[in-house]
């Protein structure tokens, strides 16, 4: 049953998929397809015709059946793909939490905020916690300005029309100053965060590239009482080195980056 909430038409569309992936070699004809679905011909006809010109089905001309298509396969391949690079990537962040007893992160940017993916926790008792599909305003992170690294003033203002909402007496809340970091972080590589978004938390991070273009972040967040510069020369280290193996991974799944605006 369609629940209120949803697309009427975006969902016959996923409900045709399904249902003729769980055909299997048989597959459905467009009878038994409307049948199932309680839904007209003359609604269901194009669904599928476009399905088949996309390659998501298929039509056995014989047997007037709809099988599932090669682009099906190529979806599924995709989120298989990213599963198994999030262990290998989730590998790399364990790498790094144990060297620096700290706990790193690895995020993407979804408009103007952080994305958290994937985590390996500090086996300190006092840490940074932040959930796995938690997110965050990218200005008020360490992780997040690692994503905005290549942004300019006019990028952010798009991003952030309503300007920067403090999260924190330490979050930035000027557009200007914002930049000006974010250019110190193309020339440096790393960025940083000193309880803007949790109190007491300190954060260095990295952005990592696909083709040039940043696609993700990796970063380790410290507790003020546990920040030294021994401790920060040690994460940048590990960041750096983290960052080119982390690299390679993606060229072998596919990730995008966020468009801006």
């Amino acid at each position: 049953m369609t629940n209120s909430s949803e697309h009427r038409s975006t969902t016959r569309v996923l409900d045709a998929l399904e249902l003729i992936a769980g055909g299997g070699r048989n597959g459905y004809t467009l009878t038994e397809i409307c049948q199932r679905l309680d839904a007209p011909k003359s609604s269901m006809f194009p669904i599928l015709h476009t399905l088949c010109g996309r390659g998501y089905l298929t039509l056995q001309a014989d047997s007037g059946r709809y099988t599932t298509g090669p682009s099906a396969l190529r979806l599924g391949n995709a989120y298989l793909e990213n599963i198994d690079a999030l262990d290998e990537i989730t590998k790399e962040l364990q790498i790094i939490t144990a060297a620096c007893s700290e706990t790193s992160y690895f995020a993407t940017l979804k408009g103007g905020n952080v994305f958290y993916l994937a985590k390996a926790d500090s086996p300190e008792p006092i840490r940074m916690v932040a959930a796995i599909g938690h997110s965050l305003p990218a200005y008020s992170t360490g992780i997040g300005k690692a994503l905005l690294t290549d942004c300019s003033l006019p990028d952010l203002k798009r991003l952030y029309p309503d300007g920067l909402k403090p999260l924190t007496s330490h979050t930035i809340t000027d557009l200007q100053a914002l930049e000006e970091q974010l250019v110190k972080a193309r020339k440096s590589g790393f960025s940083y965060e000193s309880e803007e978004s949790t109190p007491y938390i300190c954060c260095i991070a990295v952005p990592l590239r696909k083709g040039g273009q940043i696609v993700a972040a990796v970063s380790v967040a410290v507790p003020v009482f546990r920040y030294t510069e021994e401790k920060a020369e040690l994460i940048r280290l590990l960041l750096k080195t983290a960052k080119q193996r982390m690299e390679r991974l993606f060229l072998d799944i596919h990730l995008e980056p966020d468009r801006l605006g």
